[in-house]
């Protein structure tokens, strides 16, 4: 990966003073840092270790040796002049964690944009807050999620990017291969998508908020659910209902969640 954050230094009262620069968030990140950063959570699911490696890579920091009070490194810099240069820089543990705070946003799912090609054949991501995606589609992609969950089994992920990422024309493709990075980036993608749409839909997903979890044997009544409040009980209805942008859907059934909510309301006032 090519380092677009190097870090220049100065010198101040005869010191050498380094000036970090790396991204903030998760939107900062260009396409083949995030890749990075995904591969090393794949890699070393312990965050300390993970951002060690990030903060090594994005900052040009490459540790030579432990010293008495901490570690000698090395690090790649920007003079003055716009020139690289390798200087020596003694860190203690407690500098390390400080700079380790600034990549605290890889914890998080907040934010977070998927890449936007992956795959063995190249395919495209649909939309990152999944407007113009069906609520058929929804419906699976919060399915295999949920069953993800459950058993913690990729086959349920790789299910899901094959929803999530498409051919050029629009289509899916059940034939693709993802990396488990990508995979990973599914995940976080859609776990991100969960939080956004908590707080877009907060009557609807009001139970989710609140910490309830399912259990695999809900996961079909809660999808048929949602279905019958569309639908009205009218089967009919149930192709037209599947092939809605799953937007739209979403806003009817905190619609009725609202309106079913205000109901109660109503009733306890008036009993």
């Amino acid at each position: 990966m090519k380092n677009q954050n190097l870090p220049s230094y100065s010198i101040r009262d005869g010191k050498r003073v380094f000036e970090f620069s790396a991204p903030k968030n998760w939107e900062e990140l260009q396409e083949n840092e995030l890749r990075y950063i995904l591969t090393i959570k794949t890699l070393f699911p312990d965050q300390t270790v993970a951002k060690c490696y990030v903060l090594g890579r994005f900052c040009g920091i490459k540790v030579l040796k432990h010293t008495r009070t901490g570690w000698k490194c090395s690090v790649l810099c920007l003079s003055k002049k716009g020139k690289k240069k390798r200087e020596v820089l003694y860190l203690s543990e407690g500098e390390i964690l400080s700079l380790l705070k600034n990549f605290d946003f890889i914890d998080s799912f907040t934010g977070f944009r998927p890449l936007q090609v992956a795959s063995d054949v190249q395919l495209k991501a649909v939309n990152c807050l999944l407007h113009e995606i069906s609520f058929y589609d929804y419906l699976n992609i919060e399915k295999n999620y949920q069953l993800f969950m459950l058993k913690q089994e990729d086959r349920f992920l790789l299910k899901m990017a094959q929803l999530m990422y498409r051919t050029a024309d629009g289509s899916t493709d059940e034939t693709a291969n993802f990396e488990p990075y990508e995979l990973l980036g599914v995940f976080m993608w859609f776990s991100s998508v969960k939080e956004y749409f908590a707080a877009n839909f907060p009557h609807f997903f009001r139970p989710a908020r609140e910490g309830g979890e399912l259990r695999r044997e809900d996961i079909l009544p809660a999808m048929q659910a949602q279905i019958r409040a569309l639908t009205d009980g009218d089967v009919t209805k149930l192709q037209a209902v599947y092939n809605t942008d799953c937007w739209a859907a979403l806003t009817e059934l905190d619609n009725k969640a609202r309106e079913a909510e205000e109901f109660k309301k109503r009733n306890r006032q008036n009993s």
